[in-house]
């Protein structure tokens, strides 16, 4: 997160009430992921949860979807931005579908032989070398 950053909203505050028992780590950090491969991550923030799904429709079409779970507080507080918190994420998301997009182009090309990975894609990494782990454990030997 950016300095000062609180929480991933638009303007990096919070916009409800922070959830108790928090460590001061985990207030620091901002956000905690859990993944569950092959096809969610969860986004514990310090005011909301963030859940995020894929599903691959085909080899070229991947259904999205997003969910923000608040407190019943924060739902029931008038003063509660909770647009601001989501307007930020779904921002974030079509970054990240446009830069997916973008890599996925020489798909169709003969020329095309492998996408390059940014550093922070360290999890998308993991998850190509667990689909190629599970594809050598279930093929037929002949």
């Amino acid at each position: 997160m950016r300095a000062g950053a609180e929480t991933w909203s638009r303007d990096g505050r919070v916009h409800g009430p922070v959830f108790p028992d928090l460590t001061s780590a985990e207030r620091s950090a901002g956000q905690t992921y859990a993944t569950n491969l092959p096809s969610m991550f969860i986004v514990g923030h310090v005011d909301y949860v963030r859940t995020v799904r894929l599903v691959p429709l085909g080899s070229e079409q991947t259904e999205r979807t997003a969910e923000w779970l608040f407190s019943s507080e924060a739902l029931a507080d008038p003063t509660a931005d909770i647009d601001n918190i989501v307007a930020f994420g779904r921002q974030v998301l079509e970054e990240d579908a446009d830069i997916c997009e973008i890599n996925q182009k020489g798909l169709r090309s003969m020329r095309h032989k492998a996408g390059m990975l940014m550093p922070e894609e360290y999890e998308l990494h993991r998850f190509h070398n667990w689909v190629r782990e599970r594809h050598t454990t279930l093929s037929p030997k002949f």
